[in-house]
């Protein structure tokens, strides 16, 4: 084989290798992606992308693996995507049609490629074709479905991280103990190669990008940036995953104040009874469990009585108590701080200035 060839099935080795050490510390360490079956999925399914790239680094040849390899993309990105929900969600909304739909027709596109060019494909450098779209579009075809599934996917992703981070407060009051890192940059990353690679694929059939083997190199992108996504997904996040039923909390406005107000009562006394603002970490799913109620029906009370948020009302108790260890004691307001994550010191001063001017 020549050197041009063989650069890409190195990379492919060195891939895989990458891959078996990030499985060897997923079985080996008690990470988070340990309890989603999404994530076991995904990392299982991910060599199928290199399978035809490993089979001939071993001196073995096969067009039916390298037209094939594509299509196992639907099964690696459900896993990534049911990982994700399950980590963001209790009881998250899947949408599962792009996979039961994308999958089986990319499998017929491969067979429909292995009727129309089977005769030709010893004869492609890497087993793919160079222009010609209108004579091989059934290969064209399969790597942009592939190429656009992992856009769509990825900007899936990168919304439902916003939209987690977005609501945080409403639901844990110590934020930047359940941020998810990480994760955001890989899913920026993941469109942008996606969007990278379906202009090459178009580049490549309308003959303005003459790339040799570059099918191989269109597998390598996709192993490379799943790869990426993968070992983010293996990190030891914390994540505090949304209590919330959406569909009520879409109905917030249509609280009465009645309403709203007496389960405000039984939240403030809950908060008291439990001294809940000494809690570093707590969650309104923690915190409603403990008083026999509804997170849900909290967050709506919170919304419509006070206009604030989990973290705001329970700041408001923090706050009150500062206020008391401070004027009853010598003690320094960084350790206050420090103690009820109040933040730093210059952010803790200026809230209990405002808050003693506001009691006065």
């Amino acid at each position: 084989m020549s050197t041009q060839h063989m650069i890409p099935l190195w990379s492919a080795g060195a891939l895989t290798v990458l891959w078996l050490c990030l499985l060897l510390k997923v079985s080996r360490n008690k990470v988070a992606a340990k309890g989603y079956k999404g994530f076991w999925l995904a990392i299982l399914s991910w060599p199928l992308l290199l399978s035809s790239e490993l089979w001939q680094l071993v001196g073995g040849a096969s067009p039916w693996l390298a037209a094939a390899a594509v299509a196992a993309m639907p099964v690696l990105l459900a896993g990534i995507y049911r990982n994700l929900l399950a980590m963001l969600w209790r009881k998250p909304k899947r949408i599962m049609w792009p996979f039961y739909t994308i999958g089986p027709g990319m499998l017929v596109l491969v067979v429909i490629q292995g009727w129309l060019h089977g005769s030709d494909w010893q004869q492609w450098p890497g087993f793919a074709p160079l222009g010609e779209p209108l004579s091989y579009w059934a290969v064209y075809l399969t790597c942009l479905i592939a190429a656009f599934l992992f856009l769509y996917i990825s900007i899936v992703l990168i919304e439902q991280l916003q939209q987690y981070h977005h609501e945080l407060p409403l639901q844990v009051v110590d934020t930047e103990m359940y941020h998810i890192k990480g994760l955001s940059g890989a899913s920026g990353f993941a469109v942008g190669m996606a969007f990278c690679l379906a202009i090459i694929v178009a580049a490549v059939a309308f003959g303005f990008l003459p790339l040799t083997f570059w099918l191989t190199w269109f597998h390598l992108g996709l192993a490379l940036t799943t790869l990426v996504l993968l070992a983010q997904l293996s990190r030891a996040h914390r994540p505090s995953p949304s209590p919330f039923d959406h569909d009520a909390m879409s109905a917030a406005p249509k609280m009465s104040q009645s309403t709203a107000q007496a389960v405000l009562k039984r939240a403030e006394a809950a908060v008291i009874s439990q001294k809940a603002y000494k809690e570093i970490g707590l969650t309104l799913a923690m915190f409603a469990e403990r008083a026999g109620m509804s997170a849900s029906d909290i967050c709506l009370a919170l919304l419509a009585g006070k206009k604030t948020h989990f973290r705001g009302f329970i700041y408001q108790y923090r706050m009150k108590y500062a206020k008391q260890v401070l004027m009853g004691s010598d003690t320094k307001l960084g350790s206050v701080t420090k103690r009820l994550k109040l933040g730093a010191n210059g952010t803790a001063s200026r809230s209990f200035l405002k808050y003693l001017e506001s009691r006065r």
